[in-house]
């Protein structure tokens, strides 16, 4: 076999090897885009009434009222843990899922009252809210995976027209 021959084999038998390695077919700039939507995502998106896909701040305060209801089993105007803990199984899909009863319940007492609920998910409003003009949009609600936002600084949350 001549020189050129056995180069050719080697050559031939090490890009063989290399395709069937199976490392990745495709690099991380070809690769889907993906988003994450969490669970006060999903029930913000819960709160557009008319289906226009937009958030308004009408739609958040009736929202608001809504959520506070199904999740005051007791009707007695505050949240007990076992009272949030059940709405967060069911609107937030729970588990290790955020936003947690002590995002809530900020002075650790074991309630969370009508305006620490209100306090949280407007703030949380405030987050999605990216361009400030009191309407949540689809594209307000995704974030590219690694980039999710840390959670900020506690802020007075914005009053959003009642």
């Amino acid at each position: 076999m001549g020189s050129k021959t056995w180069t050719a084999v080697v050559m031939g038998a090490a890009l063989t090897a290399a395709c069937g390695s199976g490392g990745p077919i495709s690099s991380a700039a070809n690769d889907p885009v993906r988003a994450l939507l969490s669970g006060d995502a999903m029930m913000l998106v819960s709160f557009d009434a008319n289906g226009d896909l937009n958030v308004t701040a009408e739609e958040i305060n009736a929202g608001l009222d809504r959520e506070f209801a199904r999740a005051d089993a007791s009707r007695d105007g505050s949240l007990a843990p076992i009272e949030f803990q059940n709405w967060a199984n069911a609107v937030l899909g729970g588990g290790p899922m955020g936003p947690y009863r002590l995002d809530f319940d900020r002075n650790v007492d074991n309630t969370i009252t009508r305006a620490e609920f209100d306090a949280e998910i407007r703030a949380r409003v405030d987050q999605y809210d990216e361009n400030g003009d009191d309407i949540l949009t689809r594209a307000e609600f995704t974030r590219l995976i690694g980039t999710a936002r840390p959670p900020p600084e506690r802020q007075r949350p914005r009053v959003l027209n009642q």
